[in-house]
């Protein structure tokens, strides 16, 4: 790097006008460390010079999951130069070297462990975590919990025709079906209107409850009737009056 050095920075070799800067975490950093908890870094194309560099050397440590686009590739820091008659040009003056790659990602950026759209990073980081957290949970009921949550964020809304809406409506035992505009709605008795998302044909999540729970409309033995299960099991039925 050409230049000054910045105080409190090890310089640790000098050629001329050319030195290397070591950048370290500081000794002490107050807090409990999480070395267990997953991190996730999203990216996108315009994820740019120090962005870059903390992507970079989480993912050079095997610290984080980088999930989204490659990014925009800008390693060198660049200072103008005047050339006269109001113009100037920007020219590199340092060059960033990772201590365990040896080299840096100019020109070429970061590129992610999960490849996906910027706009998809959040939803596919989201379902990578909640994949991994089933995979380490012994509770039975805790992982269909999660997987049922994955469904929900990797199931887009089914095609459902106002028309086929329509057939559900009604009232089942102390609930009621009913639809608004393409929306279907769940309410029992005088509670809160919930909105069922179709995640299926005749399945569908219930958006708004406090625990994942499913609404499936079935032919029962009587006729129609609703079914609405959680991650524990069956939790209500009733025949369509």
């Amino acid at each position: 790097m050409l230049g000054e050095l910045a105080p409190g920075f090890e310089e640790t070799g000098r050629d001329g006008w050319f030195f290397t800067q070591q950048f370290y975490t500081l000794p002490h950093i107050p807090g409990k460390r999480r070395p267990d908890v997953d991190v996730f870094v999203l990216t996108s194309a315009s994820t740019f010079s120090a962005a870059e560099e903390f992507t970079y050397d989480l993912k050079s440590m095997e610290r984080a999951t980088i999930v989204g686009e490659t990014t925009g590739g800008g390693a060198h820091p660049v200072r103008p130069a005047p050339l006269g008659h109001d113009f100037l040009v920007t020219v590199p003056f340092g060059r960033a070297v990772n201590p365990i790659t040896g080299t840096n990602w100019e020109g070429t950026g970061v590129a992610p462990d999960l490849a996906c759209p910027a706009g998809d990073a959040l939803k596919t980081a989201h379902v990578e975590a909640l994949r991994r957290i089933a995979a380490r949970s012994t509770d039975e009921s805790k992982k269909r919990a999660l997987e049922w949550t994955m469904d929900d964020l990797t199931t887009e809304f089914a095609a459902t025709s106002a028309k086929s809406l329509a057939k559900l409506a009604g009232t089942y035992g102390v609930r009621s079906v009913t639809i608004e505009g393409a929306r279907l709605y769940l309410q029992r008795e005088n509670g809160p209107k919930l909105e069922l998302r179709p995640l299926r044909t005749n399945v569908f999540a219930v958006e708004g409850s406090p625990v994942p729970t499913r609404v499936t409309f079935q032919r029962g033995d009587g006729g129609d009737e609703l079914v609405i299960t959680t991650p524990d099991g069956e939790i209500g039925r009733a025949a369509k009056s």
